[in-house]
């Protein structure tokens, strides 16, 4: 059975990059694995950079691409709009910067044929760039990277930039958190997170499908700026997200920061290894993100 598809695509300022992303997904959009009224929904973020002049072509061509401006700033209000939008039985979650794997549409329809699968993601993989060697695993993610490896499992997370799941999913556990996730250029996370969390604690099960593909356009990401910035407001989404609930971790989270701020400030800094610094680096700067969180948190200050 086909099933109706509703590709949510939030964006921001990258209408070059958005136009690459819909020319991949128009390519196996009209194969044999999705209904025929399927939906490409792009979500403009308060763009500034033409994003608008750039899907008109598509939306001249066919029915398939629809465009909706979400003037409230924040990935999470573009998410929940376009949740609203959907007319799809399964919501598909992609980056305005990716190409998608050409099983990708089949993949989902073979998944979601099991009644007992709810939501499910794979591997982000960077597009035709190398890694470089500075950037210890695991810390892929700061790059937008993600690879659990060739088994399918259940997990306790995805990455933001290749998931779906059920509308009837969406519908039980609500919307987005628009205090966390980014906002404009801002590096803000955790949305995705605490949604799939809250997906989980109605007892939603989240299935890792290793063949379930997209390729992130990352080059302008794989900077030692870009990932010690992330670093940071990596570490203040998660002091946002796990202030929710003052429990014992959350104290020794902030315990632990401390400590590291110490030892960088002590030892880390003064390392001759390079790429143990970065890594001492990519540490201290999550520390202070997750202490300026805290402090975010509690001061009301956005």
């Amino acid at each position: 059975m086909k099933n109706r598809v509703s590709v949510i695509i939030a964006t921001y300022n990258r209408a070059p990059l958005l136009k690459e992303t819909i020319n991949s997904l128009l390519t196996y959009f009209r194969q044999d694995f999705i209904d025929s009224k399927s939906e490409i929904i792009i979500i403009d973020n308060n763009s500034n950079d033409g994003t608008l002049n750039a899907v008109q072509e598509y939306l001249k061509e066919s029915d398939i691409v629809k465009y909706y401006l979400e003037t409230n700033q924040g990935l999470s209000h573009a998410r929940n709009r376009g949740i609203k939008e959907s007319s799809g039985d399964i919501l598909v979650f992609l980056d305005d910067d990716i190409d998608i794997d050409k099983s990708y549409f089949e993949l989902c329809d073979e998944a979601f044929a099991s009644a007992d699968v709810n939501i499910i993601g794979g591997k982000v993989l960077p597009y035709n760039v190398a890694v470089p060697e500075w950037l210890p695993k695991e810390y892929y993610y700061l790059a937008s990277i993600f690879d659990l490896g060739e088994q399918r499992m259940e997990v306790n997370t995805l990455m933001g930039a290749n998931y779906a799941m059920r509308k009837s999913v969406a519908d039980k556990v609500g919307w987005y958190d628009p205090n966390l996730g980014r906002k404009g250029d801002l590096l803000l996370g955790g949305e995705e997170n605490d949604y799939l969390k809250r997906a989980q604690a109605l007892n939603y099960k989240i299935l890792y499908i290793p063949e379930l593909i997209v390729f992130h356009k990352i080059e302008n990401k794989l900077n030692k700026d870009y990932i010690f910035n992330h670093a940071f407001h990596n570490g203040k989404s998660s002091s946002l997200l796990e202030s929710q609930k003052l429990n014992l971790r959350f104290i020794l989270k902030i315990m632990k920061s401390l400590g590291v701020l110490g030892l960088y400030a002590g030892f880390g800094k003064h390392m001759s290894s390079s790429n143990k610094k970065v890594l001492f680096q990519i540490k201290q700067l999550y520390a202070s993100g997750y202490l300026k969180g805290m402090k975010t948190k509690f001061s009301g200050n956005f």
